[in-house]
């Protein structure tokens, strides 16, 4: 499987051969009609995650580290709820568990 790099950009190139060139600090292949390269740390090949991105629209990491998530049951039928309940509920609150807290570092591709 094909993986990015955070900061590289697919750029189209004119010939659709598949060929391989490596340079330094990472190898760069053509496949198709795009340019891929692929992370390497210390000359080691190193798989590089990509960020969830449903995962990235629902979480945030804060300053401190921990990180942060909203509430559900804030989108509709709040008017029979109080309005300390519905209050409470935009607040944002923290990730609960370290187990749970790994799974969203990984997804966020947050060491």
């Amino acid at each position: 499987m094909l993986r990015f790099l955070a900061t590289s950009i697919m750029k189209p190139i004119s010939t659709g051969m598949a060929a391989t060139t490596t340079a330094t600090s990472a190898t760069t292949s053509f496949v198709g009609n795009y340019l891929f390269q692929a992370c390497f740390t210390r000359g080691m090949a190193k798989s590089c995650i990509k960020t969830n991105k449903s995962a990235a629209k629902r979480f945030r990491i804060r300053k401190s580290g921990s990180i942060k998530r909203n509430h559900s049951g804030t989108q509709h039928n709040t008017g029979y709820r109080s309005r300390s309940r519905n209050n409470r509920l935009a607040q944002s609150t923290g990730v609960k568990g370290k187990a749970i807290e790994k799974r969203m570092r990984r997804l966020l591709n947050n060491k």
